[in-house]
């Protein structure tokens, strides 16, 4: 098994794993969507490097949605 190290690039260029990725639009945060599958390629390595991130349509996470509510 490799050991490569795999920076945030690599997971949204590999179009099996692009899939599941979300960024946030606003704070530029990145994590895996959260109603992603149980089972999925790649799905431990994505689970071990981020956390699930729930965006909006227009691609804005709920902290940056709650952030704009308070202002």
């Amino acid at each position: 098994m490799r050991s490569e190290t795999k920076d945030k690039q690599w997971y949204f260029d590999d179009p099996r794993m692009r899939r599941w990725m979300v960024q946030c639009v606003v704070c530029q945060a990145v994590g895996y969507r959260h109603d992603s599958p149980e089972e999925f390629f790649g799905r431990q390595r994505i689970v071990h490097n981020f956390r699930p991130l729930e965006v909006d349509d227009a691609g804005v996470c709920t902290e940056c949605q709650r952030a704009h509510e308070v202002t």
